[in-house]
């Protein structure tokens, strides 16, 4: 089993829990392949959540805890890879794209050489946060030039794009992120309940934008994450939602897990409602993970049945 994104309390202000001790949860639930992948540091004071100016915090905050994360995952990184007789249990060591604008995004670079993979994800449109709260992805909405959710996953997809094109992430994070609060309302762009309304049929430039992504991700070798979080923030699935899971398929993309872990209780949660998204909804066969071979990342595949199998879901 395995997760590609994950975040712990000893660097994240909006999670609990120690690096040492989610890492030491995922070992003995069965994982054998688990990615840390802190935030990166954010660039301005603007872009801090409340959690941390609550703490006081500024961006050299964000850098001190970033720089110290990289060092604390090395470190167990080294202790378990190179354990004596370890064979089923494998750490990488990477981090999540802040994908806020242009500046960011050469940050991100930047970071790259330091890590053996990155998340790709946009948390942000037009500087403001998107999943924090309803109220903010309104204002971020809000800022958009049409005042509309169909302008706002126009943005999105556009700085997604952005994301892709510079970092060729090795991972896409929670590639439909800018659904997680949108409710049902009259789409004034069309006359529909935004509940009736199919992407690909009534917002054709957003669907061509989400296609342009998908393809560009499927022509470097990147992979979809099957988010498990937005089973606990109350979807029925994880991301991405059927419809947009279903065009990558259509389109050569590849799948891989992640729980998008906080605390200690978060990881591996809801992955069994992943695997039946997959098995009866996706109908994939293969599911992919990274694993290091001579210091690099590498893609695997494994089958959908075999993962099926294992004792992973006895507990």
């Amino acid at each position: 089993m395995h997760s590609h994104h994950s975040h712990s309390g000893d660097y994240i202000s909006h999670a609990n829990g120690t690096l040492e001790s989610m890492v030491a949860t995922a070992r003995s639930m069965g994982f054998t392949h688990y990615c840390l992948t802190e935030h990166m540091p954010r660039l301005s004071d603007e872009y801090l959540y409340p959690e941390e100016i609550e703490k006081e915090y500024n961006v050299t905050n964000l850098k001190t805890d970033f720089q110290k994360f990289l060092r604390h995952g090395r470190e167990i990184q080294a202790r378990i890879n190179n354990e004596v007789g370890n064979d089923d249990f494998q750490i990488l060591v990477g981090f999540e794209v802040e994908g806020i604008d242009s500046a960011h995004i050469r940050a991100a670079k930047s970071i790259m050489n330091d890590a053996d993979m990155c998340v790709g994800s946009v948390h942000y449109v037009h500087g403001i946060p998107i999943d924090f709260n309803r109220d903010l992805w309104l204002e971020a909405r809000a800022k958009c030039k049409e005042n509309t959710t169909r302008c706002l996953y126009k943005d999105y997809f556009d700085l997604q794009y952005e994301v892709l094109t510079e970092l060729r992430p090795q991972v896409v994070g929670h590639f439909d992120l800018i659904r997680l609060f949108e409710e049902d309302e009259i789409d004034p762009t069309t006359g529909m309940q935004s509940v009736d309304i199919s992407v690909e049929r009534d917002w054709p430039e957003v669907w061509s934008a989400i296609t342009r992504n998908i393809e560009f991700v499927v022509s470097y070798g990147g992979l979809f994450e099957l988010n498990s979080a937005a089973v606990r923030k109350g979807w029925p699935s994880p991301y991405p939602r059927l419809d947009l899971a279903l065009a990558i398929k259509n389109l050569g993309g590849k799948f891989c897990l992640s729980d998008d872990a906080h605390t200690t209780e978060q990881v591996g949660l809801n992955y069994r409602k992943v695997l039946d998204y997959t098995q009866s909804e996706l109908q994939l066969s293969h599911i992919y993970h990274l694993q290091l071979e001579n210091g690099k990342a590498v893609v695997v595949s494994d089958s959908v049945s075999d993962l099926s199998k294992l004792d992973f879901w006895k507990q």
